[in-house]
C-alpha cells in the first residue's frame, strides 16, 4: 500500500512541476517519437560519453500525459549507463506492448448512424508513453549514426501501435466508395 501511494505521490510531482523539460543546447544526439496519425511528438536531447547519459531533455507538442511521462521517464536515466537505460525501455516496451494488448475489443451498435457504430478505444496513455520510449530510441540512433559519419539535425521515429483485437499493426483503411 505504501509502494502505490509513493508512486501516486512521484507521479502527482512530476504531473505539478516536469523535470527535465526544454531543449539541451549542447546535446549529442536529437531524436523525435512521433505519432502521425495525431501529429503529437515528443523530441529528447541527450549528452552523453561513451557509457552513460550525462544529462537529458525533452520537449513535447503532447498532452499532460505525455509531459508527465517524458519527466518521470528522463529522471530514470539521468546518470544512468547506457546498458542500464537501454534495458529499462525494453522492459518499458514490454510493459507498454503488454497494455495496448490488454485494450478491450471496441463495442459495435449497428442501431446507431454510420461513422457511430464502433466505441471510441482512447489508447492515448499507451501513446504517450510510446511517443517518450521512441524518442530515446531515435536519439539512441542518431548518436549511432552520428558515429558512422552521418550527420544529422536529428532522427525520426514514427511510434508503431498494435491493435488489442488484431495481430497485425493499426491500419485506417478508407471505405470504398459505392459510386465505383
Amino acid at each position: 500500500m505504501s509502494e502505490d501511494k509513493d508512486l501516486k505521490a512521484e507521479i502527482g510531482k512530476h504531473l505539478m512541476q516536469p523535470e527535465n523539460y526544454g531543449k539541451l543546447e549542447d546535446a549529442d544526439c536529437i531524436g523525435v517519437g512521433i505519432d502521425h496519425a495525431t501529429k503529437s511528438y515528443v523530441i529528447m536531447y541527450i549528452k552523453r560519453d561513451e557509457k552513460s547519459i550525462v544529462d537529458v531533455k525533452f520537449g513535447t507538442n503532447g498532452t499532460q500525459d505525455t509531459t508527465t511521462l517524458g519527466s518521470l521517464f528522463t529522471e530514470m536515466i539521468k546518470g544512468d549507463e547506457i546498458k542500464s537505460a537501454l534495458e529499462t525501455t525494453a522492459n518499458l516496451e514490454k510493459n507498454l506492448h503488454d497494455s495496448y494488448a490488454a485494450i478491450p475489443v471496441p463495442k459495435v451498435d449497428t442501431s446507431k448512424p454510420e461513422g457511430e457504430q464502433v466505441e471510441r478505444v482512447s489508447t492515448e496513455h499507451q501513446d504517450s508513453a510510446n511517443m517518450v520510449l521512441t524518442a530515446f530510441r531515435a536519439a539512441m540512433r542518431h548518436y549511432d549514426r552520428k558515429q558512422g559519419g552521418i550527420e544529422e539535425e536529428q532522427f525520426e521515429l514514427s511510434i508503431s501501435k498494435t491493435c488489442p483485437y488484431s495481430t497485425t499493426e493499426c491500419h485506417f483503411v478508407q471505405k470504398a466508395s459505392k459510386e465505383a
